[in-house]
């Protein structure tokens, strides 16, 4: 009688854990939120429409000026838009979201100049549409660009058959006989603060992906600053720093005004 006790109560005890695990398997097993980078690998297509809206508000903080037309022609790569150009030393921590920073640039000044060259605004954004088009479809590689680019020149130049007036397009890459440093060194004040950078621009397509733009997990574009040694800064920047007894100060900075001092101090408040 006993041993027969005893095999229920370990068949009970069996059952218990069976279902136990059963209910838990049941259950939805929560996820922890996307980051910003996983976000846009994996909705490339919705997320090139929130960055390219992100930039078009940023744009002033990025040197987008607009040059003079060029003798030959209106020069579509005039600008030298390349990441390094944009993000410095973020080429390689931006991944994707950076390339597609860099493409909206482009395509925003293509826009606003081939208007000013005289060509019809609904035309030039439907060939610059499929142009980013092949680019999304392909993953913003090198070679889908040239792609993308030939074929855009192509188009233009059909639309320029009915234009009068409007500015021969022409493709001259000059990017590499205009060397730029971007290096900057970084100081704390008082001394001993560790800083951390991440472009703005980044930052507020983090806050547009409705993520903390300050938490360097979810919005993983964060760099730590070295502990001595400057780091590249292609534009305007949000810092964070904090001080050994724990005393943090936040803010952002324009480069382009410090590029003659050559260092950048942050200043605990």
């Amino acid at each position: 009688m006993q041993k027969t006790a005893t095999f229920v109560v370990l068949a009970l005890l069996a059952a218990t854990r069976c279902w136990a695990q059963t209910a838990t398997s049941d259950q939805p097993v929560p996820t922890p939120p996307k980051s910003s980078s996983e976000r846009v690998r994996d909705n490339p297509s919705s997320q090139y429409v929130l960055i390219k809206t992100v930039v078009g508000q940023s744009i002033g903080v990025v040197d987008a000026r607009a040059m003079p037309v060029e003798p030959e022609g209106y020069n579509l790569l005039r600008y030298c838009w390349a990441p390094a150009n944009v993000l410095g030393d973020w080429v390689e921590h931006a991944g994707l979201t950076g390339a597609m920073i860099v493409r909206a640039l482009e395509t925003f000044s293509w826009a606003r100049d081939l208007e000013r060259a005289g060509y019809p605004a609904a035309a030039v954004g439907d060939a610059i549409g499929r142009y980013e088009a092949e680019l999304i479809s392909s993953g913003f590689t090198d070679a889908a660009r040239e792609h993308a680019l030939d074929a855009l020149v192509t188009a233009l130049e059909e639309i320029r058959r009915g234009a009068p007036g409007a500015t021969k397009i022409v493709k001259i890459d000059r990017c590499d006989r205009q060397p730029r440093s971007l290096a900057m060194n970084h100081a704390t004040t008082p001394e001993g603060g560790r800083a951390r950078f991440i472009p703005y621009v980044l930052h507020r397509i983090c806050l547009a992906q409705q993520l903390d733009a300050d938490d360097p997990v979810r919005c993983d574009y964060w760099k730590a600053a070295p502990a001595d040694g400057p780091m590249s800064f292609g534009g305007e920047m949000v810092y964070s720093v904090r001080w050994p007894d724990g005393t943090v100060a936040t803010g952002q900075f324009d480069p382009t005004p410090l590029r003659g001092v050559g260092t950048v101090t942050l200043r605990r408040r």
